[in-house]
């Protein structure tokens, strides 16, 4: 989430619209408290994927198989998008929060009732993205599939496995995944997230949170699972009609004039800040927690996230898309009322914010440049969201494809959404440039 301040502090990209995250939890977010927690409903995800010591291995083999739509649900096939960052990566430190009766406390805050311990990354490969994450949604949303793949094994040119899976038509069956927090009022996940409320999704694997747990997360916290560590390749077939729309689920605002009404987003955070709760007085987000509009510690990746704020960024129609940690700010935030929706063919998927016209070729970000690019938003249709981090080459592949218009390059991935899927598919997806 989002808080303006940011954008005097954290300096971005080429066409300087560069807008940081505000902590998740700030008004009970991805870090919240949550009233209705939901079954984790399977078994533990594994193999070289994210979790603790001794992960083990319980890949979803039967796969998901290709999603039905009803009548209405998709629209005219559109032209697609991706947005490729690379040369991700940096050694570097954030604090990490520890047990106040074990320590250690080594970074410069209160001991008694906040202990942060640093926490130091030596690779550039990826981090802090390639530690275990858990992605938060925040409607509006609607949601038919959901998969997670990781690599079957630690050698190169391995096969991923389908590691965790959701699909709409059997909603209580949930192999390695949990969710946790509100969808709608008082209410658990069942595919629809209504405007501002806030669902984080992890593994079923339980993280150990109590006494002397590292990082430290107290018995009683919401969310006590790990993430997924290491490559990852997400992918949710979802839509994102606006609050108040037909079919739409119910909001868990009760105006339509906060700073988050009807500002779909797809987030990443690093599990620990997930886990430690509502955002206060002590969490890795940033180096001084009092200080948290820096947001120079643990990580936050806003993978798709339209901004409200109610100010000159505002724009619901178009995503900003941005990572931020202890080494900086790459990407870029809203171009507000500069892209300009209402002027591009319905088919565009990808705004070239330099001209406001559809795009002709994916955008490519490192963190010396932004992409001068945005996703559109889905507002009356489905779409695969595509969400690729690969350590091998340090690269963040984001992609954006209509159901009817499947690059045959990914054709091994999409619609089936199979058991199994060869590095090959794999790296296909790294190589999309949509449109093109």
């Amino acid at each position: 989430m989002r808080a303006v301040a940011l954008l005097v502090v954290v300096t971005a990209c080429s066409s300087g619209d560069g807008h940081a995250s505000e902590p998740p939890g700030g008004d009970g977010g991805a870090g919240g408290d949550a009233t209705s927690p939901a079954s984790d409903g399977g078994a533990p995800m594994g193999n070289d994927a994210g979790g603790g010591p001794g992960f083990d291995a319980s890949p979803v083999s039967s796969g998901l198989g290709p999603a039905q739509f009803g009548p209405g649900q998709l629209d005219p096939p559109s032209d697609g998008a991706s947005i490729t960052f690379e040369q991700i990566g940096a050694a570097g430190w954030y604090p990490s929060i520890r047990d106040p009766a074990t320590g250690p406390c080594n970074v410069d805050q209160d001991a008694g009732s906040c202990c942060l311990a640093q926490d130091n990354l030596t690779s550039s490969d990826l981090t802090p993205w390639d530690e275990e994450l858990i992605m938060t949604l925040r409607g509006p949303m609607l949601i038919k599939q959901l998969a997670v793949y990781q690599p079957a094994s630690s050698q190169a040119g391995s096969a991923w496995s389908l590691v965790s899976a959701w699909d709409d038509r059997t909603p209580g069956q949930m192999p390695g995944l949990a969710y946790q927090g509100d969808a709608t009022p008082n209410t658990p996940f069942t595919g629809g997230v209504g405007s501002e409320c806030l669902v984080n999704v992890s593994t079923a694997q339980p993280f150990p949170c109590g006494p002397g747990s590292v990082p430290y997360c107290t018995s009683s916290s919401s969310n006590k699972d790990y993430g997924w560590a290491g490559s990852k390749l997400l992918v949710i077939l979802a839509t994102m009609p606006h609050a108040g729309a037909t079919g739409t689920p119910t909001s868990c605002s009760t105006t339509t004039t906060g700073n988050w009404y009807d500002a779909s987003w797809v987030g990443l955070s690093v599990g620990e800040l997930v886990r430690a709760g509502s955002f206060s007085s002590c969490q890795c987000y940033a180096k001084n927690p009092a200080k948290g509009y820096l947001a120079d510690g643990c990580g936050q990746f806003n993978v798709f996230e339209v901004v409200n704020d109610n100010d000159s960024s505002k724009n619901l129609d178009v995503f900003s898309t941005d990572l931020i940690d202890y080494s900086g700010y790459v990407g870029q935030g809203p171009c507000g009322p500069v892209c300009n929706v209402s002027t591009l063919p319905a088919a565009a998927d990808l705004i070239d914010k330099t001209n406001d016209t559809e795009a002709t070729a994916g955008a490519v970000a490192t963190p010396a440049s932004g992409p001068s690019a945005a996703f559109r938003r889905p507002e009356t249709g489905y779409r695969y969201f595509l969400i690729d981090l690969d350590v091998a080459s340090r690269t963040v592949q984001l992609a954006m494809v209509h159901p009817q218009n499947i690059p045959a390059a990914i054709a091994g991935l999409l619609p089936a959404l199979p058991g199994t899927i060869p590095q090959a598919t794999v790296s296909s997806v790294l190589s999309l440039r949509l449109p093109h």
